[in-house]
Formats: C-alpha cells, sequence, structure tokens
C-alpha cells in the first residue's frame, strides 16, 4: 500500500510512458532488422548472379565484359549515365560557352 507512489516516477518500469518508449525502440529495432536482412538478401542476390555471370564468361557462352555494368545497373547514375558517357558534359559546356559569347 505504501509503494503505490512508485509508478508516477520517471524511471518505473511499470508507466505508461515508459512502456510507451520501450514498445517505440522495438519497432525502430525491428524496422533496422528488417532493412538490414533485405540489403543482405539483396547483396547475396548480386554476388550469386557475379558468379554465374563469371561461370558463363568462362564456359564461353557469353562473351566477357570489360565495363563497370554496376554503374549502370544501379540506379543512382544521373540521367540514365549521360554524365558518364559524356554527353550531358558535352551539352554543359556549349552552354557555359553560347552564355559567354551572349555576355560578350
Amino acid at each position: 500500500m505504501a509503494l503505490k507512489f512508485l509508478n508516477k516516477k520517471g524511471w518505473h518500469t511499470g508507466s505508461l510512458r515508459n512502456i510507451e518508449n520501450v514498445w517505440k525502440a522495438e519497432q525502430k529495432r525491428d524496422a533496422e532488422d528488417k532493412k538490414l536482412e533485405e540489403l543482405r538478401k539483396q547483396i547475396q542476390e548480386e554476388r550469386e548472379r557475379h558468379e554465374f555471370r563469371l561461370l558463363q564468361e568462362q564456359a564461353g557462352l557469353v562473351p566477357k565484359q570489360e565495363r563497370l555494368d554496376f554503374l549502370y545497373d544501379s540506379g543512382l547514375a544521373v540521367g540514365k549515365g549521360s554524365f558518364i558517357i559524356g554527353t550531358g558534359i558535352s551539352y554543359a559546356w556549349s552552354f557555359v560557352r553560347r552564355q559567354a559569347s551572349v555576355c560578350e
């Protein structure tokens, strides 16, 4: 009877606020674990595809490629590789030259 005030303390493990904080932390950890598992799965699939490609190249079924396919396969390339290839850069320089000639 005399210890009923303990659940009103901030450090008490049975208070609703602390239970809610623990639940939120668990949800966050579960989401992070799920994301990490998805990334592990993606990396494993990429390794398997790479190993399969190497086996095909060694068997002579597929010609060996010297390109860096991972740059083109990922969604990180800007404008579908236009700046990697150089067409976007030449367009940018022609625009700069045109602007410079107009200013003169």
